[in-house]
């Protein structure tokens, strides 16, 4: 078996399959292995499938029951540890993309959860004032602050994708518009990936504090 393809959408699959396999197997009716060593089986199938995105073997990989995988990677890096509540809301963000890409959720409700992580990153990145920034407010001044690079890998500079989602998603919450999944079929990657570069500048201006304090 070879699953080949973008690295970021392989751990997507890796990730659904590290919850679902487990519960799958042990549903299985199989002589000789118990509900437990069902659940094992399909543990370890997911560990070959995990261990087989970041390591390179040439031969045949055994598979044998698991306690537990070996590697996991997020398919997106949201952790902010500087900010527990952050960190505690972003990790709701990261199972609500895997669950996009297996057509688990609605695009509106994806929708509003994109915008609001993207609101409260720019919150905790550039409005550590007690006065409340609109989202247009927050995309200006992280543009104002550089915190927008130009990316090569976009056509969309991440001001525009960011005021994109702020439109649309304030069409299709207070005026029931259409055209949220056709949006989000084009654009989710690339607000992943922003909101993924919106937390590293958090993560690295704390440790500058750090450092400088």
């Amino acid at each position: 078996m070879t699953i080949d393809g973008n690295s970021r959408r392989t751990d997507l699959l890796g990730y659904r399959l590290e919850r679902d396999l487990p519960l799958v197997a042990e549903g299985c009716v199989v002589m000789g292995f118990s509900s437990v060593q069902r659940a094992r089986v399909g543990r370890g199938f997911a560990d070959i499938v995990l261990r087989g995105r970041h390591v390179e073997q040439d031969k045949p990989m055994v598979l044998r029951g698991a306690a537990e995988t070996s590697y996991y990677y997020p398919p997106y890096d949201y952790a902010c540890e500087s900010s527990p509540r952050l960190h505690a809301r972003l990790s709701v963000t990261e199972e609500l993309i895997v669950a996009w890409n297996f057509e688990e959720i609605a695009p509106e409700v994806f929708l509003e959860e994109l915008h609001t992580a993207c609101e409260l990153v720019l919150e905790e990145l550039v409005n550590r004032r007690a006065k409340r920034l609109s989202f247009a407010e927050l995309i200006s001044a992280a543009d104002d602050a550089g915190f927008f690079c130009a990316s090569h890998d976009h056509v969309m500079a991440s001001s525009d994708l960011l005021s994109g989602l702020k439109n649309l998603r304030k069409n299709v919450r207070h005026r029931a518009a259409e055209g949220a999944g056709e949006w989000l079929d084009e654009h989710w990657e690339e607000v992943a990936i922003c909101l993924e570069r919106l937390v590293r500048h958090v993560n690295w201006r704390v440790a500058q504090g750090q450092v400088q304090g």
